[in-house]
């Protein structure tokens, strides 16, 4: 995935993460504002991330998994709306 890129590693980690993490995601218009690259250069490299992280459903972990700060339910601070928690 991260053979022949058009742009440094660390601004793919960057998008990478970005798009992972992101509730909705990002279009590739807004990753090419932010990182300043072509939007059909961010397109190009969105569609790679999306077949691999695809692929990855067909082989889901197994065993202990560690996850850091992770939270299941309650409200979240500064945010309006049903992000206040699970109602009973």
């Amino acid at each position: 995935m991260f053979e022949k890129l058009k742009f440094s590693i660390l601004i793919a980690f960057h998008i990478v993460f970005k798009i992972s993490t992101k509730k909705k995601g990002m279009s590739s218009l807004e990753l090419s504002n932010e990182f300043e690259l072509r939007q059909m250069t961010c397109w190009a490299f969105k569609q790679k991330l999306q077949q691999v992280m695809k692929s990855s459903l067909k082989s889901p972990l197994t065993g202990v998994i560690h996850v850091d700060e992770f939270v299941i339910g309650g409200p979240e601070e500064g945010k309006k709306g049903r992000s206040k928690g699970l109602k009973n």
